[in-house]
């Protein structure tokens, strides 16, 4: 038999490997393992059914002696009553895991998910957990959820209509995916037998798609009128502007750095890793999308991110652009995301390459292998589109009033390929010494030139 004293001076004997660890017999079975490492467990040695079993009862010293002996003795009397140890040891912990509760089992399922999924999944499911999914279920065990349980959360959801009385219905079906993400986990596990709300979601179907609003095209010269004199933040005007120009979307503005900004070659490459489908393209520069960039550097160039909340400390919401065009009369008239409809429709009215037009858009499919390979597609097309949308859009804005397209096409296109005259501050400094002496300036003569300056 063994003892406390015995057991504590146990050490590996020369013989003991991690394959044939040193045993050591009490009594009625009970065992203690010394391994190649040191660590001494309990074992009790039992016939089940005809075969030989051993189960694992804990480590010395955090199970003592006479804790072994008492889980041994409940052992043999298992034995003594029919039970195999090992399935009653496996009933207890199901019903141990059964008998807890659906918040406790969800918020093991979000922390495991959190290892899974980019911080803003997280996050949107964090704040789906705490603020409609606890709340409801609390109290109630894994084992006990029902279809109406659920179903009450759904309702109570779809009770926080809008001012046009419309539930928030795709808060409400991502909720619904949520717990039932939850449940099938469970499912898996073997906790619960069957997902009690497969079929929920049928219940609240998607609500009918309708396109971002937008103004129609005989009313956007009066928008970027009301655009250019807007007199709040000058951010926001800036902002506006260059939504128009640059029809991304409204979570590619707010999250636009100067890093992402390459004015040597008049890129904008966006690098946005929170999109609803992730993707990087690049936008083309027009010379009034630089002209904004250059309106920006001294009010947030200090900044990581070019339309930044200086009072906040961060980038601007996502109401912000919206919520300007209310200011502006244009509440359920325009949204930022609606410029995207007005420049995709307008520019395949204006005759260009349709191709070129979605490549711009970054309509490409996640897995495009084009949309990881070929950001830079049909590029000097696109500046061309770029230069010429933002031409269209000014000459709305002075004129007033809608071009047809083919003739503005033509006027834009034209002033575009004629030679503007350049200025001598633009000028290579050696391509003008070259160019003055090619004209039979001495370099004399440019000595007292210079010297009369």
């Amino acid at each position: 038999m063994l003892s406390d004293s015995k057991i504590r001076k146990l050490k590996p004997s020369e013989k003991c490997t991690p394959a044939r660890p040193d045993k050591y017999s009490d009594q009625q079975g009970l065992q203690l393992l010394v391994r190649n490492t040191g660590t001494k467990t309990w074992i009790s040695a039992y016939r089940f059914d005809g075969k030989q079993t051993r189960m694992t009862l804990g480590t010395y010293p955090l199970m003592s002696l006479s804790e072994a002996r008492q889980a041994n003795t409940e052992i043999k009397a298992l034995l003594t009553d029919g039970i195999d140890p090992k399935n009653k040891k496996r009933q207890d912990k199901l019903a141990n895991i059964q008998a807890q509760k659906f918040n406790d089992y969800a918020l093991d399922w979000l922390n495991e998910r959190q290892r899974n999924v980019k911080p803003r999944t997280y996050q949107q499911d964090y704040n789906r957990m705490h603020k409609d999914v606890l709340p409801h279920f609390k109290g109630i065990a894994l084992k006990d959820v029902s279809f109406e349980d659920c179903r009450s959360m759904a309702d109570e959801i779809e009770k926080r209509v809008n001012k046009d009385g419309e539930p928030p219905r795709e808060v409400t079906r991502r909720t619904i995916d949520l717990v039932a993400n939850v449940l099938r986990r469970a499912k898996r596990e073997r906790i619960i037998e069957q997902n009690p709300i497969d079929d929920l979601k049928a219940l609240y179907p998607k609500a009918k798609s309708q396109h971002m609003k937008h103004v129609d095209i005989n009313e956007l010269p009066a928008l970027l009128q009301a655009i250019e004199g807007y007199h709040g933040h000058d951010q926001t005007r800036l902002g506006m502007k260059f939504l128009a120009y640059s029809f991304c979307r409204t979570i590619e503005l707010r999250m636009m750095k100067w890093s992402h900004i390459d004015f040597a070659n008049r890129l904008w490459r966006v690098d946005i890793d929170n999109l609803k489908i992730a993707r990087k393209h690049v936008v083309p520069l027009s010379d009034q999308m630089l002209a904004v960039l250059e309106e920006m550097k001294p009010i947030t160039g200090q900044y990581e991110y070019v339309f930044y909340h200086t009072g906040m400390h961060q980038p601007y919401s996502e109401e912000f652009i919206n919520n300007a065009l209310d200011i502006l009369g244009y509440a359920g008239k325009q949204t930022g995301h609606g410029f995207r409809h007005i420049a995709s429709t307008n520019l395949n009215e204006l005759g260009y390459m349709g191709d070129a037009i979605e490549k711009q858009m970054a309509h490409d499919k996640k897995s495009s292998i084009r949309a990881v390979y070929n950001h830079a597609q049909h590029l000097e097309e696109r500046r061309k589109i770029m230069q010429v949308w933002a031409d269209f859009l000014d000459l709305l804005r002075d004129t007033g009033e809608v071009v047809d397209f083919q003739t503005a096409r033509q006027q834009i296109e034209q002033s575009l390929n004629s030679p503007k005259n350049a200025l001598l501050t633009d000028v290579d400094s050696n391509a003008l010494i070259q160019a003055l002496l090619d004209k039979g300036i001495s370099p004399e003569d440019m000595k007292r030139l210079a010297s009369k300056k």
